[in-house]
């Protein structure tokens, strides 16, 4: 590996006046500039962007720390992330924390003692809120509730809207036994998520059932089970809400597995639109969530902070993303089941 020491005796020039000249020091003359990069480049040099950092407090450098980038979501975010950093100049490092505090204080720590210039947390666990700003660095939060009064920029999915959007869609079939198979109670998207069914079926003068509410883990196993204890009770319900697309997928093969049919039995809607929800048998209605974009505003605002030298001022700056309803083949108008009297009446006239 060519070091500035090797660059300097080609040069003939001492360590410390390639160093400064390497770093565009205007108290070194243009041409001697000019002519230590052309040897540097010649020469291939690359510098210890490490090193580089700790002198100057920049590394062009921002850290994304995610739950688990591999997930598709997740990686949508990244690339939405990534794509407004390298418009503003800057690389993004990633550190995977799987929903672990401990790791995830690991990566602030690491990412303050790196010289980041900001750090951008995507489903944040509540002990890392209290940590980063002790880092200095600008910081922008992704899908992560705090208090109005705590001074951080966070970009969200609108997960309130988004259970109320899905709740009133299959209202608007006319289902009114309507499940709710939910995330873990203490994730702040399942509460938000839950308060938007909610706040639906109150509109309609529908009535909130205890029985009607499940909380899985975010994978189809948990969609699956709880789906069975839904369809096997004495007042199943027509339709079933999943606050994600992997729950949906299992509610379908609990309804398989009970002999009923989707759509024509009980309608079934996921949240998320992933790739999945595309190519299941059949097609998933969904939520979509536009979370490339989402990753580009956050990154977006961060740049921008960074630009104005600026830490969160003192007050909560929230920017709301709203998703939309995907129809797919998942659901369909409720279906009155026929009368004892209906059916008498059918028979008489045949």
């Amino acid at each position: 590996m060519v070091s500035i020491y090797d660059i300097a005796k080609a040069a003939g020039m001492s360590a410390a006046t390639v160093s400064r000249a390497l770093a565009d020091n205007p108290k070194i003359s243009r041409a001697s500039r000019e002519r230590i990069h052309r040897i540097a480049e010649e020469m291939g040099y690359r510098p210890n962007l490490l090193a580089r950092n700790f002198r100057q407090k920049s590394s062009s450098m921002i850290g994304l720390i995610t739950d688990d980038v591999s997930d598709e979501l997740s990686g949508m975010i990244a690339k939405g992330v990534e794509q407004a950093l390298r418009e503003h100049g800057f690389t993004m490092l990633v550190r995977n924390v799987h929903h672990d505090s401990e790791i995830e204080q690991e990566a602030i720590d690491y990412f303050g003692d790196m010289q980041m210039d900001g750090v951008i947390l995507a489903d944040s666990t509540l002990d890392a809120l209290a940590d980063v700003p002790k880092t200095k660095l600008p910081f922008v939060l992704i899908n992560r509730y705090c208090s109005a009064e705590d001074p951080i920029s966070i970009v969200c999915t609108d997960d309130f809207a988004g259970g109320y959007d899905a709740t009133e869609y299959l209202i608007q079939l006319k289902h009114r036994k309507i499940a709710y198979i939910n995330g873990p109670e203490d994730w702040y998207s399942s509460i938000r998520r839950l308060t938007g069914y909610t706040e639906a079926l109150g509109k309609h003068e529908i009535g909130y059932r205890a029985d009607y509410i499940k909380h899985g883990n975010w994978f189809e196993d948990s969609g699956y089970r709880l789906a069975l204890e839904l369809f096997r009770s004495d007042d199943p319900p027509t339709a079933v809400f999943a606050a994600n697309d992997m729950m949906a997928i299992g509610v379908i093969d609990a309804a398989r597995e009970c002999g009923l049919r989707v759509p024509e039995d009980v309608s079934v809607m996921g949240y998320d639109d992933r790739t999945i929800a595309k190519y299941a048998r059949p097609r998933l209605t969904t939520i979509s969530l536009p979370m490339f974009e989402v990753g580009m505003m956050a990154g977006h605002a961060l740049c921008e902070m960074i630009a104005k030298g600026q830490m969160p001022d003192g007050k909560s700056d929230r920017l709301l993303v709203r998703g939309k309803v995907i129809e797919r083949d998942t659901t369909a108008p409720y279906k009155a089941e026929p009368t004892i009297a209906s059916e008498t009446a059918q028979d008489f006239n045949k």
